[in-house]
């Protein structure tokens, strides 16, 4: 974001935050390619969602490493709903992300940019003081078909992946779509928290020293830290909780954590496949065997060398909130198929 130049900024704030624009360019894109989209059999649609920082950058890193999925990638922005008019347009040089965290990315690094596909058809009816779940209409349902098929079709493949944290909140429609695989990660709490809590600190001041990364992230709907942060509200015990803690307090963070995890198993599909942050991290082969079992994929090649993530020290929280917290996790671990 920072190397974007002036007119990049002004280009992404004109498209972006118009969804009449938007939306105007997809169905061009229709015009345009729609009957060779149309002929393009998409066998398998891949869905990551977890809370942020639960390690869903790197189980997508690693899929789209195999070279046989579509999605949308850097090079795509901001010209979000034309994949195939503004196809790697936009050239960018690889660097670490801006989350800090060892991920390099570049131009053909693929991202969550498909939310932006359900704010602008649904008007950012979801979106209020915070992120609710919802049902998709099966209009807009057949749009986002048709606009997964445009973009498969730009980059010249048979399946689509998308990474998108904020796919909690449509699980129960997307699981609907032939042929579609749902992961869901998930990261021992207090460690998961705070490193919410520093992202949410350093965002902050990122979002201050350059308005545009504000920007940025709300026309996409990140909204998980920085001074744009909106909860998902997604159980009532959280609706009614979340007022007695400041963004500045661990216990906070862990809350949030526990809202989004509970809701994970209330709402628990047996067709959905979780994957533990910490078996990522410390048996990346034998996480990356059940995810090549589970796809239409050959198995990964051994991963050369394990992530290393920041180790937290303790911090001192509410009790309650913390055994709350571990009973989730352990209830989540044991769902757990590899």
């Amino acid at each position: 974001m920072s190397s974007y130049s002036k007119s990049e900024k002004i280009l992404h704030k004109l498209y972006l935050s118009n969804y009449f624009l938007s939306k105007s360019s997809l169905e061009l894109e229709e015009i345009i390619f729609g009957p060779k989209a149309k002929n393009i059999l998409v066998k398998e649609y891949v869905f990551i969602t977890g809370l942020a920082r639960s390690g869903t950058t790197a189980l997508m890193n690693k899929i789209f490493g195999t070279n046989e999925y579509a999605s949308l990638q850097y090079s795509n922005m901001p010209i979000l709903l034309s994949p195939n008019l503004w196809n790697k347009k936009l050239k960018i040089a690889a660097h670490e992300r801006a989350h800090k965290d060892g991920i390099i990315i570049d131009g053909n690094s693929p991202e969550e940019f498909d939310e932006y596909f359900w704010k602008a058809f649904m008007k950012d009816s979801y979106i209020k003081d915070g992120l609710l779940p919802h049902i998709v209409e099966e209009e807009i349902v057949n749009k986002y078909l048709t606009y997964i098929s445009l973009i498969c079709l730009s980059k010249q493949k048979q399946k689509y992946i998308s990474k998108n944290n904020n796919n909690i909140l449509r699980l129960s429609t997307l699981k609907k779509i032939n042929n579609s695989k749902i992961f869901i990660l998930f990261r021992e709490p207090i460690s998961h928290a705070s490193s919410l809590m520093k992202l949410h600190r350093s965002f902050s001041d990122s979002q201050r020293e350059d308005p545009f990364v504000l920007d940025y992230f709300n026309y996409l709907g990140h909204h998980e830290f920085g001074l744009n942060h909106k909860p998902f509200l997604l159980t009532s015990n959280f609706i009614e909780t979340k007022s007695q803690y400041d963004l500045e307090d661990i216990n906070y963070w862990l809350i949030l954590w526990i809202n989004y995890y509970e809701y994970v198993l209330d709402t628990f599909d047996d067709s959905y496949m979780l994957i533990s942050f910490e078996s990522l991290v410390n048996e990346p082969d034998s996480v990356f065997e059940y995810v090549s079992k589970n796809l239409q994929v050959k198995p990964f090649p051994n991963s050369i060398k394990k992530h290393k993530p920041m180790i937290y020290q303790p911090v001192p929280c509410n009790l309650e909130l913390q055994n709350r917290a571990k009973q989730v996790y352990n209830k989540l671990l044991s769902l757990i198929k590899y």
